[in-house]
């Protein structure tokens, strides 16, 4: 930054405002009118003060971004168990936390209406076989002229019905996990098994023996522990700085001596009502540790990053609200509110949409804190 030196007047009403706390001070609320942040200063002010200033300029940053999350599980880490047909819990030994294997049996339902469904598959595997038969002879009988047309276009017709159906049956057997192939008239149970979709953990289990459940109804949730992820709330002054791809490093509650790479795989495109976002973010290697709830803390370095930069003690802070004063004229300088992004040891981003509206505008560097007790003053 180009730099230059005014002097100016350090107020000796600074001691006048600790005495009278309970006035209002205009830079304290959001409705402050221009007339309220303009300092207007005399020749003799300037002169004494000794203020640097420096011209606004985009910059390029290397931010330190330390943030919160959890361990979290992501959709695709979930299965949700149920069955499309309802029906009795006969048999389930499950309980939360523990582990089954893809393919295993994790509870047996009863129902009548699974019999009926075998029934229903196997008497239209018959006809499928007999209409096959007596299509062939009734090809043969038209090629004769000894039956009508009409005749074979019907049988073709019933034939093409009882295959759709026999399809649909099938089709609903594999739903419950029965083998159409395999089933035969010895092997109808009204008894069928659920099977885990995905090697994991039970997270939920919602059923018990001698429970109907409908088929709606999410019966267990199982959980790849090997695809948990970080979930880190990232607030939207930061949240801009974020990309899919970007390294960091997280570190769990209980080990916080150890820390782990991950990778962020996704940036929220919604802010929550306390306009906050997530980044999702992958294990570069998934700790056999993790347990989804676990609270973390995040690191990630922004490099090179362009942003509005200002000196650290350009800004000045009252209750809670940060300010930098950018010269109107020769002896004018307006407070203008400011949304401070990451901060490291002698600079600062500035994130307000209107902060590029600035550049190239004179701001005041050192001594910025004389121009605020002005204003303290005045409200008195």
């Amino acid at each position: 930054m180009k730099k230059y030196f005014i002097s100016l007047i350090v107020l000796l009403a600074l001691n006048a405002c600790s005495s009278n706390e309970q006035k209002t001070n205009p830079l304290n609320t959001e409705d402050s009118t221009l007339e309220n942040t303009i300092v207007a200063l005399d020749q003799n002010q300037l002169k004494e003060a000794n203020l640097q200033m420096a011209v606004l300029e985009k910059g390029t940053a290397s931010l330190d971004l330390h943030l919160n999350g959890k361990i979290d599980v992501p959709p695709t880490a979930i299965a949700s168990v149920s069955i499309p047909m309802g029906g009795y819990v006969q048999d389930i030994n499950l309980i939360p936390g523990n582990y089954v294997k893809k393919g295993s049996t994790i509870a047996t339902i009863k129902d009548p209406q699974f019999v009926q469904l075998q029934e229903d598959y196997l008497s239209a595997k018959a006809k499928s076989a007999y209409l096959s038969q007596d299509l062939e002879r009734q090809k043969l009988l038209l090629q004769q002229d000894a039956v009508s047309k009409k005749t074979f276009q019907l049988l073709q017709s019933e034939f093409n019905t009882n295959a759709i159906a026999l399809k649909g049956f099938a089709e609903k057997l594999q739903l419950i996990n029965i083998d159409p192939v395999g089933l035969t008239i010895d092997k109808i149970s009204s008894k069928v098994n659920l099977i885990a979709p995905i090697s994991g953990y039970v997270s939920k289990v919602n059923i018990n023996r001698g429970k109907y459940v409908a088929p709606t109804e999410i019966l267990l949730e199982i959980i790849d522990p090997n695809d948990v992820h970080a979930a880190i709330t990232v607030y939207e002054k930061d949240i801009t700085f974020f990309k899919e791809g970007m390294k960091g490093k997280v570190t769990l509650a209980n080990e916080p001596n150890k820390s782990y790479a991950v990778s962020i795989l996704a940036v929220s495109r919604n802010l929550d009502d306390d306009k906050s976002g997530l980044l999702h973010c992958h294990f570069v290697a998934v700790p056999k540790n993790m347990v989804p709830g676990m609270f973390l803390t995040a690191d990630f370095s922004v490099n090179n990053t362009s942003a509005v930069i200002v000196p650290i003690n350009a800004i000045q802070r009252f209750q809670g609200i940060d300010y930098i004063f950018i010269q109107k004229s020769a002896n004018q300088f307006e407070a203008k509110q400011v949304t401070v992004g990451n901060i490291n040891k002698t600079t600062a981003a500035i994130l307000n949409p209107e902060a590029s509206e600035w550049l190239g505008k004179n701001i005041v560097i050192e001594n910025a804190f004389s121009l605020l007790g002005k204003l303290m003053n005045k409200s008195e």
